[in-house]
């Protein structure tokens, strides 16, 4: 028996010591494939611990959230099974738990992206390619122009004039007759032109030199090849002044953002993205995102600037006494004065957030700004979503990989928009997937030192969806999602745990605005100081009340997702008086421009819904101890009404919503509106010579 005891002793030693050497040898070799591929110290220190350490903790702080919890609801459905597990898993959380604080007063729906009552609307669409000509004689690639033997080129930086967003200028042409790198040219600005044709093509008169004809063939649009291409020089590290650390967190932060997607249709649509942001980069998604005014304006503007649009200087198109949007305090000049470098990006100039119905800027807004490159290439497409050989979208990632190597010890301020894509049609997202995934890999040596926002602007509700009570709260619901670096959660896991805290309540881009001041104004992140908190929002560096509502956060009702729904009964409302209100109302916002808009004549109907606060149902069942239903009134009832409005000259209907309040006395019914009048559908015709502002409600005489 000893002797036996003996063997199991030896034998449980000799495992270890195996164990322990093999061990000892993976470090080894690691350490060895890691001097081979030339990895940094701290980028070792990075792939071995960085998502193991960070996981370990959200996995703990997530499931140490104490709050009993409701069950979700999808759609209108409480949410259970199987299905349900599997999504709460997706969102972090426990698949036993019941999702959702009980005592938060807003909650909102949960949707499963692949819901099967909006899943006709989208359709499976084959990769991206742009057409590539069979022999490219010239162009730019890794740092490089190309310019084959027998050809000439002319090289030209495209500039911004000062005062003029919308125009560009070409600097002074160079000749190039033989293939360079851009190191050797001393290239100083951000885009550029290339024209080339074959140097048969320039014989002239005696008089007239290749650079002169080359030249004239480029007025004339005659070259044989056009390439754009974007370049940001080295700067030598550290030019520009760091924050002190007592002033500013020592992160970077990357703004990454896509047009007219909701949580679902981002899930749905790029699922590779979500699943690498969320599920390998362990990024925050914060499920109660709530718009909190209409379009890429509702959504920018208060993220950058704090305040919406009501509250902001007059800076619209054809207004009086209206100023460049330069007036606005804008998030990138805070970020400026702390001495980052400063990007902004948006990849379609013609409904640029800051130009389609504002005057854009007086200034170039930013260090490096992509609005001119865009409005030089966009005559020159090769195809529908392609430049040249590459997709545009492919260009503005180019662009900010090139930012964040070119400012490699400043802090670096970047705020990008793909928003071309899905202008019209959703589907045509899933052509970023592969590239956005790839992005954020490449991202992979910054991220140590970055957050990262990966956002949507808002929801966009289809024609054929206008009355979908699903859809419609889908696109007041974009997506928000934050990576904080490791370095994050070991220096600050105070504020880590409190934007974990926060992923499951109602959050607003007021909230995103005070949290990215707060990385530069670390005094602000003392309980004690008044400049924590704006008119609205709150950081989210610190716990979010369980009791906030869309009233507190600066949600309008008519925005809010976080309502309960009713149908409306018989008699309950006199349709003809809404008919009217919202037809004088329409007709009214363009009376003064019935040389270009057609006065509506018939409104339609298609949806009405009772939307009655969550926090107002609790407070109800609570004090009269009785169930609220679709019969109980309040002082305050809100309706949202979807409808259609058709003129005389146009058999297309023109899809709107708005909110109305209905004041119900014995005698009669009156309504007022609560929110403004929202198009749900882009206008019909290209030709209405009205500003951007008036188009929306627009019947256009000129089709």
């Amino acid at each position: 028996m000893a002797n036996q005891r003996s063997f199991c002793c030896r034998t449980k030693i000799r495992f270890f010591l195996t164990l322990t050497l093999v061990a000892a040898a993976a470090l080894f070799l690691f350490n060895i494939a890691t001097q081979i591929l030339d990895i940094p110290p701290s980028r070792k220190d990075f792939i071995q611990r960085e998502y193991e350490d960070r996981g370990e903790i959200i996995r703990k702080w997530r499931k140490e959230k104490s709050q009993p919890r409701n069950k979700p609801v999808i759609g209108a459905v409480p949410c259970k099974g199987k299905k349900c597990n599997k999504f709460m898993g997706v969102l972090g959380l426990d698949k036993n738990s019941e999702g959702g604080a009980s005592a938060q007063h807003c909650r909102h729906p949960l949707f499963l992206p692949q819901n099967d009552s909006i899943s006709s609307y989208f359709s499976k669409r084959p990769p991206l390619k742009c057409k590539v000509p069979e022999e490219l004689q010239c162009g730019y690639s890794g740092g490089k122009i190309t310019v084959a033997a027998d050809w000439s080129c002319l090289l030209q930086a495209i500039n911004r004039p000062d005062s003029k967003d919308s125009v560009v200028e070409y600097t002074s042409p160079q000749l190039l007759t033989r293939s360079v790198d851009v190191q050797e040219l001393k290239l100083d600005k951000d885009f550029y032109r290339l024209s080339c044709v074959p140097n048969k093509h320039l014989v002239g008169t005696e008089s007239q030199k290749p650079l002169g004809k080359l030249e004239m063939m480029v007025a004339d649009g005659e070259t044989s090849e056009q390439h754009f291409f974007t370049h940001i020089s080295s700067y030598p590290d550290g030019e520009l002044d760091l924050c002190p650390s007592d002033k500013c967190l020592p992160y970077n932060v990357l703004i990454l953002g896509v047009g007219s997607l909701s949580q679902a249709s981002f899930r749905r649509l790029l699922p590779k993205t979500y699943d690498y942001f969320t599920n390998t980069l362990l990024s925050s998604q914060f499920t109660g995102y709530n718009v909190v005014g209409d379009g890429a304006t509702g959504a920018l503007l208060p993220l950058l600037t704090g305040l919406d649009e009501s509250h902001q200087v007059e800076a619209r198109i054809n207004k009086e006494h209206s100023h460049y949007m330069d007036r606005m305090e804008l998030l990138w000049n805070a970020y400026d004065r702390q001495g980052y470098a400063t990007l902004y990006a948006e990849d379609h100039p013609s409904s640029n957030t800051f130009n389609e119905r504002f005057q854009g800027f007086e200034r170039t807004p930013t260090a490096h700004y992509m609005r001119p490159f865009w409005l030089a290439a966009e005559s020159h497409l090769s195809q529908e979503f392609c430049l040249g050989e590459k997709p545009k979208h492919q260009y503005m990632l180019d662009y900010l990989l090139d930012f964040f190597s070119a400012y490699k010890k400043d802090r670096k301020f970047a705020i990008a928009m793909l928003k071309e894509l899905t202008q019209t049609d959703l589907s045509l997202a899933q052509h970023l997937d592969d590239d956005l995934l790839k992005f954020l890999m490449t991202m992979s040596p910054f991220l140590q030192n970055t957050l990262v926002i990966l956002m949507t602007d808002h929801g966009l509700i289809p024609d054929q969806t206008a009355t979908s009570w699903q859809v419609k709260v889908q696109a007041r619901m974009p997506l928000m999602s934050i990576y904080l670096p490791q370095s994050f959660f070991n220096d600050h896991s105070d504020l880590a745990h409190a934007l974990i805290s926060n992923e499951d309540k109602l959050v607003t881009p007021y909230d995103i605005h005070h949290t990215l001041k707060d990385i530069i104004d670390t005094p602000r992140l003392s309980f004690s100081d008044p400049r924590d908190k704006g008119k609205f929002g709150q950081s989210l560096f610190r716990p979010i009340p369980v009791d906030r509502t869309c009233e507190s956060a600066g949600v309008d009702i008519h925005w809010c997702a976080c309502h309960t729904r009713f149908e409306i009964g018989d008699g309950e409302i006199d349709r003809s008086k809404v008919k009217e209100k919202v037809l004088t109302k329409l007709n009214e916002m363009t009376s003064s421009h019935r040389d270009h808009c057609a006065a509506y004549t018939t409104i339609s109907l298609l949806s009405i819904y009772r939307v009655v606060p969550n926090e107002q149902i609790a407070e109800y069942e609570a004090l009269k101890n009785e169930k609220f239903t679709a019969e109980t009134k309040l002082d305050q009832n809100y309706y949202q009404v979807t409808f259609s409005a058709t003129s005389s000259v146009s058999d297309v209907s023109d899809l709107y919503e708005v909110t109305l309040e209905l004041k119900d006395t014995v005698f009669s019914q009156s309504y007022s509106m609560v929110s403004e009048i929202v198009r749900l559908n882009k206008p019909k015709t290209k030709s209405c010579s009205v500003d951007k502002d008036i188009i929306r409600y627009c019947s256009c005489l000129t089709l």
